[in-house]
């Protein structure tokens, strides 16, 4: 089974006619928080969080080297670096309704 996708043009649409205000302006609302979020977690800082009250939290985390990973094709040893990754974690909210939703179903 195919997952719904929603893009950032269904955010827009939705919380345009949610909040009475034309699409052109939240347009500009909706990229301009993306932007800012993406700035924030770009930072050089090794750990950070955002954390949005009811929605989730986004943290970065950083991941340590690998000297001895497999390459699964050709099985090849080889070194990974140290990077940052991206965490999601979901607030209370969304986690209760998509447990909610999920138990329903059984």
């Amino acid at each position: 089974m195919k997952p719904i996708t929603y893009t950032k043009r269904d955010i827009i649409v939705r919380t345009s006619s949610k909040l009475g205000i034309p699409e052109k302006n939240m347009k500009d609302i909706v990229e301009s928080v993306i932007e800012t979020m993406t700035d924030m977690l770009t930072q050089p800082k090794s750990r950070l969080r955002i954390e949005l009250r009811n929605f989730g939290v986004f943290e970065i985390k950083p991941t340590k080297a690998k000297p001895r990973a497999r390459n699964p094709q050709t099985n090849e040893e080889v070194y990974v670096p140290p990077r940052r990754k991206v965490m999601f974690k979901p607030g209370k909210i969304i986690r209760d309704k998509i447990h909610q939703e999920w138990n329903e179903k059984d």
